[in-house]
Formats: C-alpha cells, sequence, structure tokens
C-alpha cells in the first residue's frame, strides 16, 4: 500500500501529513490539520483538497 506526504496549504503550520496505507488508485480522506476532504493520488504523489459545491 502506498505511502503519500503533503502539506495543508489552509492552515499557517509547517511540517507534512503522511498518508499511509493509501488505495493504489487512489481515494478520499479528511486532511488531519484542517478537517476537508482530500483527494490522495499514489500515482503522483500528491493530495489535492476537495472544494465542495454550494
Amino acid at each position: 500500500m502506498p505511502v503519500v506526504t503533503a502539506s495543508c496549504p489552509r492552515r499557517d503550520r509547517g511540517g507534512e501529513i503522511v498518508f499511509t496505507g493509501v488505495d493504489p488508485d487512489g481515494e478520499l480522506r479528511d486532511c488531519p490539520d484542517c478537517g476537508a476532504e482530500v483527494a490522495v493520488d499514489p500515482d503522483v504523489g500528491e493530495v489535492l483538497h476537495v472544494e465542495a459545491e454550494s
């Protein structure tokens, strides 16, 4: 299971977030820094915050 590291651009705080046991196809998780939903993509090693539609 892949490991993906990222930082949260929504918090003024240093350090990285580590997502372990990520599904090889990617998955949605909650950001431990800001609580928003994030898409974790192990193919590109990227974590993107998901914007809610209004």
